[in-house]
């Protein structure tokens, strides 16, 4: 899958593999193409544009070769799209026919479906070279630490439910991802002795020590319903995405703590 930039739409080249069987003539020229969808989409919007060619007829092979198609994709279906598929794998379906353009003796149309699955990653990297958006995947490295094993498992948790539009329980196990977090870096004690100061004075382990402890305020907001503060709070998937982002960051750092 490959990407090529242009001013609010854009160029997606799938690549298939394909092998000629049955009864036909090496290189006859056949036409391919198709329409693209959005497979296990919860709408009727499924549907991102019609495949071609580019490079006109192909002719099959009794072995393997590649077969390029295109479609075009404009910036408001990829906002779409990521929202839709909320940091999963993207997964599409290609409705493929093949038309033969000489040897019509028999009918000449072959349609196939075929099921493409791109990795939440390769895709990220596509759109960032798009420029069309940008994404951060946060390795919290494996540890012996039941406290911070607990937290990277919080964190894997917060994935799912944004995936599933949980976004306040979300926000809820970032904030309990931090836990580990405020224990090793003594959040609370070095955040009480950083109030006493104006933010310019600051040393750079009291500034860590209270963006922690906001971060760890404001996600708190999640998990409880206070009368007049937190009962109004609403969290979005913007918001979910933010908190679980952070949370994750902060608890990867603890690695390069002494």
């Amino acid at each position: 899958m490959t990407f090529t930039p242009g001013w609010d739409v854009h160029r997606l080249a799938l690549t298939f593999e394909v092998i000629g069987r049955g009864n036909y003539t090496v290189d006859a020229p056949f036409l391919a193409s198709g329409d693209l969808w959005v497979q296990e989409m919860p709408n009727l919007a499924s549907y991102i544009g019609a495949l071609h060619a580019p490079k006109g007829p192909v002719g099959l092979k009794p072995f393997k070769m590649q077969l390029v198609l295109e479609t075009a994709v404009t910036d408001r279906q990829l906002r779409g799209l990521e929202k839709l598929r909320a940091g999963a794998d993207l997964v599409l379906r290609a409705q493929l026919a093949l038309t033969a353009l000489t040897e019509t003796k028999h009918w000449p149309v072959a349609q196939d479906q075929e099921i493409i699955r791109i990795p939440h990653a390769t895709w990220n990297n596509a759109l960032t070279q798009l420029d069309a958006g940008a994404f951060v995947d946060v390795l919290i490295p494996i540890t012996n630490v039941e406290a911070r094993a607990t937290g990277a498992r919080r964190i894997r948790e917060a994935k799912t439910a944004i995936r599933d539009g949980r976004y306040e329980h979300a926000v809820s196990l970032a904030r309990a991802a931090l836990d580990p977090v405020r224990e090793a870096c003594d959040t609370h004690k070095v955040n009480m002795e950083a109030l006493t100061k104006k933010p310019a004075e600051r040393d750079q382990e009291e500034r860590w020590a209270v963006f922690i402890q906001s971060a760890f305020n404001l996600f708190s907001g999640a998990p409880h319903d206070d009368a007049g503060t937190t009962e109004n709070f609403t969290w979005t998937r913007a918001d979910a995405v933010a908190a679980v982002t952070a949370a994750a960051a902060l608890l990867a750092r603890l690695e390069d703590l002494p």
